[in-house]
């Protein structure tokens, strides 16, 4: 779901990462100029945007005076989707550490309201609710998160890879995260989002909004109407 790649992604900073900068690493989520209405009680002073790049532009001092950003869900998400407008719920629990070391853990309860423009959903209404806990209080969520990972690195779907076209225009790639990255042509990352796989079928999120599938079917995958094949080693 769109909610969770956009904390979990989205917001998720690693020591040594560049500058965060809102309209470069979130802009897949949001109309930045439209309207809309963006709350979080963390946000300096409080504030109230009313466009999202200018509530980005409140994030990126605080966001970047941050040596990491940990996120992990502790419960959700939950979804009201209709035609054209939706909205979804879910807790995250999120461990940030300063520059000079000090930790601040928080649990956070989000929702968020989506509208479709046609070719994507967009957040046009946010509202974040957090509180100061402990690390002990959401240390089991990282703690669970990181024996799932360390599952699929022990069992890895015999699917992952690089799945390629004969012609090599289309090219997707099923990453051990539970991630795929398709490019087009020259165009790397054109599409982008999460993946399953059950028995030989797949379902993709892309995280523009849409949804596909595809099948495997000795040893070549039908996807999109298009016939791919794995690609040895990613050559």
């Amino acid at each position: 779901m769109l909610h969770e790649t956009w904390i979990l992604d989205g917001w998720e900073r690693a020591p040594g990462d560049p500058a965060f900068v809102f309209a470069e690493k979130l802009a897949r989520y949001y109309d930045l100029e439209g309207p809309g209405v963006f709350y979080d009680d963390l946000a300096p002073d409080g504030k109230t945007a009313r466009r999202a790049i200018d509530y980005g532009a409140l994030w990126e001092g605080p966001f970047n005076n941050m040596r990491s950003a940990h996120h992990a869900i502790s419960d959700g998400p939950d979804a009201i989707i209709g035609n054209s407008v939706a909205s979804t719920t879910l807790e995250f629990v999120a461990r940030l550490e300063a520059q000079d070391g000090a930790v601040t853990a928080i649990r956070d309860r989000s929702q968020l309201g989506w509208q479709c423009d046609g070719n994507r959903w967009v957040i046009r209404h946010e509202h974040n609710s957090a509180r100061v806990v402990t690390e002990a209080e959401i240390a089991p969520y990282f703690q669970q998160t990181e024996e799932q990972s360390g599952m699929s690195e022990i069992q890895p779907s015999p699917y992952i890879g690089m799945w390629v076209t004969a012609d090599n225009h289309v090219r997707q790639e099923l990453r051990p995260d539970g991630r795929y990255a398709e490019a087009r042509g020259n165009r790397e990352n054109a599409y982008t989002g999460r993946y399953e796989i059950e028995g030989n079928r797949i379902e993709y999120w892309d995280d523009s909004g849409f949804t596909a599938d595809g099948e495997f079917i000795n040893g070549i995958l039908h996807h999109g109407g298009m016939i791919m094949h794995r690609q040895e080693n990613n050559q």
